[in-house]
């Protein structure tokens, strides 16, 4: 029920007086998926996010490039324009290597383009493992995931530009 409910926020808030900033959020199990648009009022991205225990945030997004997995802890120190090479495991279902950008001193940012196979894997997963070049591990609990994966979709459908839409199906 409060799937659908999120989805009905969503056409509501398709106005520009919400521009600039997150507009709606539907929680899932870990997951929290949102809307963001642009200072004009233009569509940047939907996103999904969880947090860590020690604050750490991983996002994944979805936007004009594909799908992004980001990082984001207030307490690195990262040289910016840096990079990294990340390993992406989900289950059984998926392995693969993608480099990884500094976006600036707290954020690390992996583009994965439109690749199915992550976007598959991601919603019917239970457990994905995320390891940096740089030693740096992760566990990540999908409990949650494929509900909220649905809610993306949903989001990136109505926001995304003409040419986009259904892209991750």
């Amino acid at each position: 029920m409060r799937f659908f409910a999120f989805i009905a926020a969503l056409l509501v808030a398709a106005t520009p007086a919400f521009a600039g900033k997150r507009i709606d959020e539907y929680v899932s199990g870990y997951w929290t998926t949102y809307a963001f648009q642009n200072d004009n009022g233009s569509f940047d991205h939907c996103g999904m996010e969880t947090r860590f225990d020690d604050g750490m945030m991983l996002g994944i997004l979805l936007s004009d490039n594909g799908v992004n997995i980001v990082f984001i802890q207030d307490r690195w120190r990262l040289q910016k324009g840096g990079n990294a090479a990340l390993e992406i495991r989900i289950d059984r279902r998926y392995n693969k290597f993608s480099s990884m950008t500094y976006a600036d001193t707290d954020i690390m940012v992996a583009g994965l383009g439109f690749d199915p196979g992550f976007w598959q894997a991601f919603k019917a997963g239970s457990t994905m493992y995320l390891t940096s070049s740089t030693g740096q591990s992760w566990t990540v609990n999908l409990k949650g995931s494929n509900k909220a994966t649905q809610a993306l979709t949903v989001c990136y459908d109505l926001y995304a530009p003409n040419g986009r839409k259904g892209m991750f199906k």
